[in-house]
């Protein structure tokens, strides 16, 4: 075999191993493209599975239910969604000195209900067949917030309005200034006599006998009575709006 130059030689090598390559290419690049064709059809393969399996599991169920009348559509049109009726409560007591509070009113019929004081949970209770529901809870703080909260059975809720009731256990203290106790008053021109005190809590009701007695802003107040002959009992009674209560009773000595 005749020699070839050395330069030519080294061409036609170089050509022969570029012809290996672009083989071992395209030899590749068929098996890619052959493994990536195996690899798409079981993908869908495997979604024709689960499509028929939700198809037998829930579809044809589903589109059952919908011809009877009794599937899914019906059952969110029977769902208790309305919330029971809100509670009312009896009227409460602006204030009170016992820390027993009595709540009653009425609801929906079979309710659970929540007695809420200062948002927390003071006791839980069930309304009557009537609706009725009468319960104590228990106040803690000096000012209250009392609510009802009523939730039937399908979970609705609805809660009452906020009455606010006060927890006063401050005793009332009253004291009569003018005249003192025994003090004796002689012919008509004394007979008149006013009647003068003082009470620590400006919005107490002060009674003096059978009177009403008006009380300033300062807690100070004055009656006027006129004294029959002989001994003049004097009772002052002073409450609040909470129920506190206290008297003073002096005796007044009056001759013509």
């Amino acid at each position: 075999m005749p020699h070839l130059p050395a330069g030519r030689q080294g061409s036609e090598y170089e050509i022969r191993n570029d012809d290996v390559f672009c083989t071992r290419i395209e030899s590749m690049a068929g098996k890619y493209r052959e493994s990536k064709e195996k690899s798409k059809s079981r993908y869908y393969i495997l979604l024709s599975i689960i499509f028929v399996v939700v198809l037998f599991k829930w579809g044809i169920p589903f589109f059952i239910g919908v011809v009877a009348g009794d599937g899914a559509p019906r059952q969110n049109i029977d769902k208790d969604v309305i919330p029971p009726q809100t509670p009312t409560l009896s009227a409460l007591p602006e204030a009170t000195n016992s820390a027993s509070l009595l709540v009653e009113g009425y609801s929906e019929a079979s309710a659970s209900l929540d007695f809420l004081v200062n948002d927390r949970i003071s006791l839980t209770d069930k309304t009557k067949a009537d609706g009725s529901f009468s319960s104590i809870v228990t106040l803690d703080a000096d000012s209250n917030r009392v609510q009802v909260r009523a939730t039937d059975e399908a979970g609705n809720i609805s809660i009452s309005e906020v009455e606010i009731v006060q927890l006063d256990r401050k005793p009332i203290e009253i004291t009569i200034t003018s005249p003192n106790d025994g003090t004796e008053f002689f012919g008509k021109n004394n007979q008149v006599v006013d009647i003068k005190g003082e009470t620590n809590k400006n919005d107490s009701q002060i009674i003096i006998n059978t009177s009403f007695v008006v009380v300033e802003k300062d807690g100070t107040f004055v009656q006027r009575i006129q004294l029959l002959n002989g001994n003049n009992e004097i009772k002052a009674v002073a409450s609040d709006k909470a129920g506190n209560s206290t008297e003073k009773v002096i005796t007044l000595i009056y001759t013509p």
